[in-house]
């Protein structure tokens, strides 16, 4: 489907920040109709990746008067209180598949008051000119980061933003950076560390990060089920001016320390290696702990398969000596194990090429068995989701 507001040919109205508990195609055609006396006749498109803390949607309003409205009523809105998402004319430059395009047309602003609304941030800036998009910030608890973008619709009113507010007290203004020229979870001066040596003390802890600027604050603890110690350390410059010297000394910090096997002459027991790293709220612990388990089971996804339809009476070696013909198992768990009934197996092989092989050829008594590859537990979850979303908006319009 060819969506490029920019030219014109289609009216497709871009969506984000969604909170994913309330991003369903009927709350989000009821808000639309509730703001704008619209009636959406066709599905949003909604997108729902699972390595990102929203949702965001597409909805098609071909009648050129409706998607005007649309535009400005839709601007700000909310699905669930307190949690503001954002509605922009689809670009396909704006959305980044031409970043080059609008890198003069854009600013990034940092220090972004905790409690300012993105329509405030609008209001402060549209000074400098027509601003065509923007967006602050979200973690995964819908509260701002402190940062974000403004975009332009003429570079020369970006220009002047960024003369007149680049060094000014209220926010920092910068040249925004493509994303690929740009790593913004670097802009950090707290991390947390662990993994240090049994009985390793705080004043250690202190001197061994001492080594790398001035602490500003730091909570030891110990985790008393592991009697393993812990700590979050604070970088910060005595000039409250210099906003560079933090989150420079913790990257260092970090870059130096984290997979240590050794500190100071000791050698971490068990292989163990210095864990250092950004100190992350725990709703963003969880997301990146989330990301990071997505990936290893995407990565495994075209070497597991799911596999029915063999005899009772076979057992889990049986399976797995079936199987081992066509290479090396990694691992083959049957269900449900020891019962006399229909049984289901998972394998999973080292190489993704053995799996297939194994799904093409593999056959017991002359008889094909049903052999799939595996869909990861979150994926399959997602397109169950997708499948409810569509018959409730099919009830509902």
């Amino acid at each position: 489907m060819v969506m490029n507001n920019a030219q014109g040919t289609q009216n497709y109205l871009y969506l984000y920040d969604l909170p994913k508990a309330e991003a369903t195609s009927t709350k989000l055609a009821s808000v639309l109709q509730t703001k704008t006396g619209i009636v959406l006749t066709r599905i949003p498109q909604i997108r729902r990746d699972l390595n990102r803390p929203f949702y965001s949607a597409v909805m098609q309003i071909p009648e050129e008067d409706k998607f005007q409205l649309a535009c400005k009523e839709m601007r700000y809105f909310e699905l669930a209180p307190g949690k503001p998402s954002r509605a922009l004319p689809f670009d396909n430059d704006l959305l980044g598949s031409n970043p080059q395009k609008i890198v003069d047309h854009n600013i990034f602003v940092r220090r972004i008051p905790k409690e300012l609304s993105p329509s405030q941030l609008e209001e402060h800036f549209s000074r400098y000119g027509d601003i065509k998009s923007l967006k602050i910030s979200l973690n995964s608890d819908h509260q701002s980061r402190g940062y974000g973008f403004v975009c332009f619709q003429d570079p020369t009113s970006a220009a002047q933003a960024l003369t007149a507010e680049g060094s000014a007290d209220s926010n920092q203004v910068i040249r925004y950076q493509p994303r690929d020229k740009r790593d913004f979870r670097k802009i950090y001066n707290n991390i947390y560390a662990k993994n240090f040596p049994e009985g390793y003390t705080q004043d250690q802890v202190h001197a061994l990060f001492s080594e790398y600027g001035r602490i500003e604050s730091m909570k030891f603890m110990v985790n008393d089920r592991l009697n393993q110690p812990f700590a979050f350390i604070c970088f910060n410059s005595e000039d409250k001016q210099d906003r560079e010297y933090g989150p420079k000394c913790a990257a260092e910090a970090v870059a130096k320390l984290n997979g240590a096997t050794e500190i100071g002459g000791i050698t971490l027991p068990d292989n163990k290696k210095l864990y250092v790293k950004e100190a992350l709220k725990r709703t963003d612990r969880e997301a990146e702990r989330l990301r990071e388990t997505i990936k290893y089971k995407s990565s495994k996804k075209r070497c597991n398969l799911y596999v029915k339809g063999f005899p009772d009476t076979m057992s889990e070696e049986d399976l797995r000596k079936l199987f081992a013909q066509y290479g090396e198992i990694e691992s083959l768990r049957m269900h449900p194990p020891g019962e006399v009934k229909k049984l289901y197996a998972f394998v999973c092989f080292k190489k993704p090429d053995e799996a297939s092989s194994a799904k093409e050829n593999l056959n017991l008594n002359d008889k094909a068995l049903t052999i799939n590859h595996y869909e990861i537990k979150e994926v399959r979850e997602l397109q169950n989701e997708a499948a409810r979303d569509k018959h409730d908006f099919q009830q509902f319009r």
